[in-house]
């Protein structure tokens, strides 16, 4: 009798696996990339980042709120800014991989934006 009182929530649980593995957990959250487009504008002086970064920025406040969000990116930021002078200006390999991450995991991000809520 146990064992057929353990089989119907395993087997529950087993025909549940395929929705939960189609799931999309990203590496960074919001904030993190608002502060990656942020530190890139500040390096490369582009606006089209900025607007970018703001619409990260925006997501994580619906997620997390504006205090919490400002200070990840207040955080990051500068960590950004490092992270590019030495992929462009040292040509750092090492940061031009991460950098190269960095673009990928948020170009995933940046497609989930509008579905983004608490």
């Amino acid at each position: 009798m146990r064992a057929s009182l353990l089989g119907a929530p395993l087997a529950c649980l087993l025909a549940a696996m395929p929705l939960a593995a189609e799931i999309t957990v990203h590496a960074y959250p919001p904030a993190y990339c608002a502060a990656f487009w942020q530190g890139y504008a500040d390096v490369l002086g582009d606006d089209g980042e900025r607007a970018l970064a703001d619409r990260f920025r925006d997501a994580s406040v619906r997620l997390i709120g504006e205090a919490e969000t400002d200070a990840i990116i207040e955080e990051r930021r500068p960590w950004i800014r490092d992270l590019m002078d030495a992929y462009i200006y040292a040509q750092d390999d090492q940061s031009r991989k991460l950098f190269e991450r960095l673009v990928t995991d948020c170009g995933r991000l940046e497609a989930d934006l509008p579905y983004l809520r608490p």
